[in-house]
């Protein structure tokens, strides 16, 4: 009985041995499970935003009304026929899609140097002397006038997406902002005496001497900018899409551009149509 005892005992004692073997070598093992205290979610950096860059053709410039407004020093004002030459440009932006329709963009772009020109019919002041006696007048001539130009503008928009088809996105927009107009204009006076004996005073001549006179300024002025723009998106891959549209926009009233002779040319607004093709990048 006493050796029945005695081996129960070492049994027991052998089992829980083991049993302490196993809980240390699972403990040693270094292998620890634990289910995560919170979640994370990943955020996208850049998500909505965009750049884009353009070259555009600007053709059908001209001024807002068609014609330069001219006053002359002696009084009164008429109209200068005004037709920009075509020009090309360039622009750089970036943008906000604001959802799968709206999009808001601030767009930098510059016009390279262009030119206008215009001639109009000119009365200037003459003497008439005829049997020693001098008598105030008027004579016939041109008034001519020969500008370069540059345009600078900043413009934020909003753009509607229309729906995509296939690789095709169509939109139409609209914006506002500032503009800064650089002319160096020229005005040439050409008096033309209508007999020998008529004298140009204004620009002064001589007695049956037709008379040219040149005048030159160079200014900048700030002004505003309105555009409208239609156009379609082309994608490329993921990222990149090319860009083709039409805009028209309207450049605002500048100052009056003075003259030293006190002559001045009012200038009226600029109207530019331009075609623009570039490409957008999505930082998504």
């Amino acid at each position: 009985m006493k050796r029945i005892v005695t081996l129960a005992t070492a049994s027991a004692v052998c089992a829980l041995l083991a049993t302490s073997v196993t809980q240390a070598d699972d403990y040693s093992s270094g292998i620890v499970t634990k289910a995560p205290a919170e979640t994370y979610t990943d955020v996208e950096f850049g998500s909505g935003w965009y750049l884009r860059g353009d070259i555009s053709y600007n053709f059908d410039g001209q001024n807002e009304s068609g014609s330069s407004s001219i006053t002359p020093s002696s009084g009164g004002s008429f109209a200068v026929q005004a037709d920009y030459d075509d020009a090309v440009g360039v622009g750089v932006g970036a943008g906000y899609q604001i959802n799968s329709n709206l999009r808001a963009e601030l767009n930098l772009a510059s016009i390279f140097s262009s030119s206008f020109d215009g001639t109009s019919s000119q009365l200037y002041n003459a003497i008439l002397e005829s049997g020693g006696v001098a008598t105030p007048t008027t004579t016939g001539g041109t008034r001519r006038i020969e500008a370069d130009y540059q345009v600078a503008s900043l413009i934020a928009s909003a753009n509607i997406d229309l729906g995509t088809f296939g690789a095709f996105t169509p939109y139409v927009g609209a914006g506002a902002g500032i503009a800064r107009i650089e002319y160096n204009e020229t005005e040439t006076l050409s008096c033309v005496p209508f007999s020998s004996t008529v004298t140009c005073v204004d620009p002064a001549g001589s007695v049956g001497e037709t008379v040219e006179r040149v005048n030159t300024s160079q200014e900048a002025q700030w002004t505003y900018a309105y555009q409208l723009t239609a156009g379609t998106a082309i994608a490329v891959d993921e990222r990149t899409s090319l860009d083709l549209s039409y805009s028209f926009t309207q450049i605002g009233n500048g100052d009056t551009i003075n003259y030293a002779d006190g002559t001045a040319i009012a200038q009226d607004g600029v109207k530019l149509h331009q075609i623009k093709a570039g490409f957008r990048y999505s930082l998504n």
